[in-house]
């Protein structure tokens, strides 16, 4: 064999090694099987609409904390957060932007919960809300906490002051009126 035929060969076997690795680059790509609303919505342990509050990353995950507004199953509270794979090719939502709202299909019993791009998590846009209510009915508003029952904490060791004490000031002006009023009175007699 010549040297020009060994360098072909050389050249071709780099180029299919370049091809493998080419198209070997998708296979670590999310795979979803496509399912409709009404099948994502029977896996999820919970649906409602929430606002991002805000994003962070925890590991190979982001820890998203967000206010649930509306709520279509299971029980969520108000101030909740979820979480997802950062890369969006491992079927992660990717790093959401804060003040969006969303409608969240999520899986767990308890916060965080957690949402995939395969399991209906995307923008609360009028077609997916509208797909959802048509699947699981018009949902309720998430309520607000109660605010906390007032407390009453005493701010020193004393005892309250006297009524007698209380009222020496008022009792005080009131005689320093009557004083001017006496002086204006003689003053105006001479």
């Amino acid at each position: 064999m010549s040297m020009r035929v060994v360098r072909v060969l050389i050249a071709a076997l780099l180029a299919m090694s370049g091809l493998v690795l080419a198209t070997a680059a998708p296979a670590f790509a999310c795979k979803c099987q496509v399912a409709d609303v009404d099948r994502q919505a029977q896996r999820a342990d919970a649906v409602f609409i929430a606002t991002v509050d805000g994003v962070t990353a925890v590991g190979q995950k982001f820890e998203y904390a967000v206010t649930a507004t509306h709520s279509y199953k299971g029980t969520v509270d108000r101030d909740t957060t979820i979480t997802s794979n950062q890369a969006t090719t491992a079927c992660g939502l990717g790093e959401l932007k804060v003040g969006t709202d969303y409608v969240f299909l999520v899986t767990g019993d308890s916060p965080p919960y957690t949402a995939t791009s395969c399991g209906g998590s995307g923008p609360a846009n009028i077609g997916r809300v509208t797909e959802i209510e048509k699947t699981l009915g018009a949902g309720e508003d998430v309520a607000r906490p109660a605010p906390p029952a007032p407390t009453m904490t005493k701010v020193e060791e004393a005892t309250p002051a006297s009524v007698s004490r209380l009222a020496a000031p008022g009792g005080a002006l009131v005689l320093v009126g009557l004083l001017g009023l006496l002086v204006v009175g003689r003053l105006a007699r001479r």
